[in-house]
């Protein structure tokens, strides 16, 4: 599906890499006549988001139909049937934000489990409360952000997918990586058995590298028996 045709996108922070595609997406669905799009943007970088889209909507002499929604860490945001978004902070240069998929599913008791359908159905109708919710992180996304982000945050450590930059990879770029609030490989593979998802997703690549000089370092310094759940996207 075209990214236009999302009815609600979430902007982690504003470098241009992460955010320059929020004007075609507000000019493409306006043009396409579809319902304003909700795009969640950190609290922070609002008002100079709106300069941004006021300014070229002006270049184009057009106008412009838009819902910025200011976000903070700890906010949980319906997005889907049974899914909420929850912020959460990065360590960046500026105000920046991660994301994660919780999924919430009922579950039955334990104390009813092996009843039959009637007995159950007879149960709900007396009123009984014969289910609990249970919360599943599906997936965490690590916009930019320092390795500073996995201490702050070790629940995403446990989302099932686990999306992070991995900015860095060369050894003499290791001071730069901390200077620029990026993660060095070096870093990540000291987390990675903290890291109990069933996939990490590794992107951010410094555009400096090749993709033959990528899967050069990850084979250097991912551990074998770690390489089957990586995936790169680059």
């Amino acid at each position: 599906m075209h990214l236009v045709f999302v009815p609600q996108i979430f902007i982690s922070h504003f470098h241009g890499d992460h955010s320059l595609g929020m004007t075609y997406y507000i000019a493409h669905r306006n043009l396409a006549k579809l319902e304003t799009g909700k795009i969640y943007v950190p609290a922070a970088a609002l008002e100079p988001a709106q300069a941004l889209i006021r300014s070229q909507a002006a270049l184009e002499q057009a106008r412009r139909d838009y819902e910025l929604i200011p976000v903070e860490p700890g906010m949980l945001i319906d997005f889907k049937r049974q899914n909420q978004m929850k912020i959460f902070a990065t360590d960046h240069r500026i105000p920046s934000v991660g994301f994660e998929v919780i999924e919430t599913r009922s579950k039955l008791k334990p104390e009813y489990i092996g009843l039959n359908q009637q007995e159950i159905v007879k149960l709900k109708r007396e009123g009984h409360e014969i289910v609990y919710p249970i919360r599943m992180s599906r997936m965490a996304y690590v916009g930019d952000s320092t390795i500073k982000v996995f201490e702050m945050h070790p629940e995403i450590m446990e989302s099932e997918i686990l999306i992070t930059e991995c900015t860095f990879l060369a050894d003499d770029h290791y001071e730069e990586a901390a200077k620029r609030k990026h993660i060095h490989i070096r870093d990540l593979v000291n987390y990675l058995p903290q890291i109990r998802s069933q996939f990490i997703v590794l992107m951010h690549f410094s555009m400096r590298y090749t993709r033959q000089e990528i899967k050069y370092y990850i084979n250097r310094y991912i551990p074998e028996h770690e390489r089957e759940r990586i995936l790169l996207l680059i």
